[in-house]
């Protein structure tokens, strides 16, 4: 099933039981200064459900771009490192405002998950909170027994607060909820893994077993680390949930990773192009570089689309830093100091954006290829400054040796990454202190 057929489904399925349906929000989150980003679908309708504002809808459905790159939700340092994460994605999500409750918000779930989707019931797993003795709360039995109608126990778990409590980023919001995971293990991979019991891998890492959909029962609010009611800001019924829909499109495509769904082929068949390398061909480094960049040039994109420039401050560093990541490790990996990422602009505009204005994806190809020659630029210029000091400092004329103290000047001063220091010292015959487990120096 192809992305936007996946996309129209479920839209048409929560038109059919009256939601309003909202586009997403900008990604730019003006309404709470803490968020740098739009990173959960509830952003733009949190004042409806602390009750400041009123709306006309109690049941709204949207499919909202999300960022997380900065903040409790950060994504960053996972992608291209495991097949699920990015740090743009978009999230599926139907909500109550004062309207229907957790049993009805598990019985859309199950119909649209089985029925309209036909993901496999022997493959889905869910899990419910447990408790918690220090803030004196309940077992959530009631989701428990709504399950049980769709659900076998053996396929039914609890967990704490990690897992099954959701604190609505700085919103006071919080709630038990329940999570719907899906085991897209086949039989060709069941041979080369442990048979193991699908229940017994949820919550474990494993890249199989996929947490797909969290609905949460929004029942309380939290302050000084104090959970309570409050019956005049919250009903019964305030559900949120929200249903990753890369992952979905790996599910139903029957994907091992979100990187090999139709979301993805085509920016990774430009990168190939591009950068003149191929993807999953035992090249583990280059697997890692195609997937990275084809992650990062999607929040690019995104960035820009909202009116965002690269620059040193809040949404623009973010921008700046996304774009130079690409650029770093590309040169790191593959020795190309030159431009290509404006070359994928078109491609993923494509795929999020039938319609855009011709001369606003020219601007922000335009834009993006001037940052990334103005790094390059800063990178040969500041290179040379690093050379003179290197060729002035005494310690390193008379140890032959560049240390930790050296290469952290270099960095903060010149902002030059490792792998360039460790080249110039290769270059000149100096020994270079390892400096793998320090932070923030690719």
């Amino acid at each position: 099933m192809k992305y936007n057929k996946i996309k129209k489904k479920f839209i048409n399925f929560f038109k059919k039981k009256h939601h309003k349906i909202f586009k997403s929000s900008p990604i730019i989150n003006k309404d709470n200064s803490k968020l740098f980003f739009t990173n959960s679908g509830i952003n733009q309708f949190k004042n409806f459900f602390l009750g400041k504002k009123k709306i006309k809808y109690t049941k709204i459905a949207n499919i909202q771009k999300c960022i997380r790159i900065t903040g409790k939700h950060n994504d960053l340092k996972s992608v291209g490192k495991d097949n699920y994460h990015h740090t743009l994605f978009e999230m599926l999500g139907n909500w109550s405002i004062g309207d229907y409750d957790i049993k009805k918000a598990i019985k859309y779930a199950w119909i649209l998950i089985t029925k309209i989707y036909k993901i496999s019931k022997n493959k889905i797993y869910v899990t419910i909170f447990k408790g918690n003795k220090n803030y004196k709360l309940k077992k959530d039995n009631e989701t428990y027994k709504y399950w049980r109608k769709f659900v076998d126990k053996k396929n039914i778990l609890f967990f704490g607060l990690k897992h099954n409590f959701w604190k609505i980023d700085n919103f006071k919001l919080c709630g038990p909820s329940t999570e719907i995971h899906v085991d897209i293990r086949n039989n060709k991979n069941l041979k080369k893994i442990k048979k193991e019991k699908g229940y017994n891998l949820v919550n474990k890492n494993n890249k199989y077993i996929i947490e797909l959909w969290n609905i949460v029962n929004i029942k309380y609010l939290i302050k000084n680390n104090k959970i309570y009611k409050n019956k005049n800001l919250l009903s019964n019924n305030y559900i949120d949930t929200g249903m990753g829909f890369e992952r979905l499109c790996m599910i139903l495509q029957k994907k091992e990773s979100t990187y090999d769904t139709d979301l993805f082929t085509l920016i990774i068949n430009k990168i190939e192009k591009t950068l003149n390398i191929k993807y999953k061909i035992n090249n583990l480094q280059h697997d890692f570089l195609i997937k990275l960049i084809s992650d990062h040039i999607r929040s690019i994109f995104i960035i820009f689309y909202n009116n965002i420039l690269p620059n040193n401050k809040k949404y623009g560093y973010v921008l700046r830093k996304l774009i130079r990541r690409c650029l770093i490790y590309t040169y790191k990996i593959l020795n190309i100091n030159t431009p290509f990422l404006f070359k994928l602009i078109f491609i993923v505009y494509k795929i999020f954006y039938k319609k855009l204005i011709t001369e606003k994806l020219i601007k922000i190809k335009n834009n993006l290829k001037k940052e990334e020659e103005l790094f390059f630029k800063s990178i040969k210029y500041n290179t040379k400054l690093m050379s003179i000091y290197f060729k002035k400092n005494k310690y390193i004329l008379k140890n032959k040796y560049i240390n930790k103290k050296n290469i952290l000047y270099v960095y903060s001063t010149y902002g030059i990454p490792y792998f360039i220091i460790k080249k110039y010292a290769e270059k000149y015959k100096l020994k270079i202190e390892n400096i793998k487990n320090i932070k923030n120096i690719i």
